[in-house]
């Protein structure tokens, strides 16, 4: 077993914070409208949807939460179903970006509602890591309001500090400290050990392992042949307290893979005129995501699900595109054609791959091609002011336009918070 050395007080020792808003959605909800305060609120998608996306504290102590049906949640006395607002959660995370880096330069956003701030060379500023914490959360309520709460949890490293805050009362700041660090192990399930999903989990109970420390009883030589020679290793760094995989890559990816927007409906839909549509309307955000960030992609691929059937197919370029309207012909006019609408569609997909930067790709000498640019980089300009879809063409002025969202995860980062300009 590891031994785990003094706790170090030097300035410059490691050091992280966790922050983690208290049911986010519903909260900063609540904090909007007074009237929402106090009771059970459950946030939905949009129109048609049948499950609960997040839920307040108030419903979730009656047990209502993240992936409720809305048909078992509806007997909740006072359950108040509001429809989400995904514009309004990015500003808010966007607000809390900057106030955490008027605290330290380095700051990295994990989700929409939660963030790491590294501490490690500014223990001079703040030699008192508690009131630090109660800082954060006295700045949080500042900026976005006083019904807003939030976890704050601190420790020498980002798996723990999440740990940490993960299993502290709601609204605390809580730390573990090399002193504390096997009590913490040894009393922490595996639902609040960021890393490990349930099917791991399950795995896990099967060997009778309910806790990190429990892992110590097991060789590697036994993990290995359990958990394989990727996961073995991770779980056992995690029972050690040391950070897995997972952390290490946080905001490194010089760029996105591929770019990439999915929706699906409450119906089966099989108009031509509405398919049509829904794939113009998702290439448009795709293609203006990809030039937002200065980037461009070869692979072109299209998704279609039914109730049990499933359609896909892509095809890739010679040279590089992020324009809408030539990733539109390919997308409707090359690719779905091919289909042979043999089922009712539900689902859409549509994904560019094969990204690099931009700069990186030859140009086009066509003068067409430049003309299209240029009118697709003034269309840019005004979606920056005005925001996405302010101008589109004709065939989305009918039917319902679908707007961009943002998930919890914040897959799309780079995009959200400009990093990869």
């Amino acid at each position: 077993m590891k031994t785990h050395t003094p706790d170090s007080h030097t300035p410059d020792s490691a050091c992280w914070a966790h922050v983690d808003i208290n049911s986010y959605f519903a909260t900063l909800l609540q904090q909007e409208n007074p009237a929402l305060r106090g009771r059970p609120v459950g946030i939905v998608k949009e129109a048609g949807r049948t499950c609960i996306i997040a839920a307040s504290k108030e419903a979730k102590a009656l047990g209502v939460g993240t992936g409720s049906r809305l048909a078992d949640a509806r007997h909740i006395p006072d359950l108040v179903l509001v429809p989400a607002q995904f514009d309004f959660y990015l500003d808010a995370t966007k607000r809390l970006k900057r106030l955490f880096e008027s605290l330290t330069p380095s700051v990295q956003i994990f989700s929409l509602d939660e963030a790491f701030i590294n501490l490690s060379h500014c223990r001079r500023l703040y030699p008192d890591l508690k009131e630090f914490g109660e800082l954060v959360q006295e700045k949080i309520k500042a900026e976005l309001g006083e019904w807003v709460t939030a976890n704050v949890g601190i420790s020498w490293n980002r798996f723990l500090a999440k740990m940490a805050g993960e299993t502290a009362p709601k609204g605390s700041v809580a730390q573990i400290t090399h002193s504390n660090l096997d009590e913490k192990l040894s009393t922490t399930s595996f639902g609040d050990v960021c890393g490990v999903g349930f099917r791991l989990e399950r795995r896990l109970a099967a060997l009778g392992v309910r806790n990190l420390y429990q892992l110590h009883l097991i060789t590697d030589q036994e993990l290995k042949h359990y958990f394989g020679p990727f996961w073995s290793v991770q779980l056992r760094r995690m029972s050690l307290g040391e950070e897995p995989d997972l952390f290490s890559h946080i905001d490194t990816n010089p760029h996105m893979k591929s770019v990439g927007r999915s929706i699906t409906g409450y119906r089966l839909c099989d108009d031509e005129a509405e398919i049509k549509r829904v794939l113009y309307n998702l290439v448009i955000e795709v293609t203006s995501k990809t030039r937002a960030m200065q980037l461009a992609g070869r692979q072109i691929s299209v998704y279609l699900h039914g109730e049990n059937q499933y359609w896909f197919d892509h095809v890739t370029l010679p040279s590089y595109t992020n324009q809408s309207k030539e990733m539109f012909e390919l997308v409707y006019n090359h690719l779905y054609q091919r289909w042979e609408r043999s089922f009712k569609v539900i689902k859409f997909g549509v994904r560019l791959g094969l990204i690099k930067p931009a700069t990186q790709t030859a140009r086009p000498l066509w003068a067409n091609w430049h003309r299209q640019q240029s009118l697709e980089q003034a269309v840019d300009r005004i979606s920056d002011k005005y925001g996405l879809f302010a101008v589109r063409p004709a065939s989305l002025l009918k039917g319902t336009l679908i707007r961009p969202e943002v998930t919890g995860f914040l897959g799309d980062k780079l995009y959200q918070f400009g990093v990869a300009k």
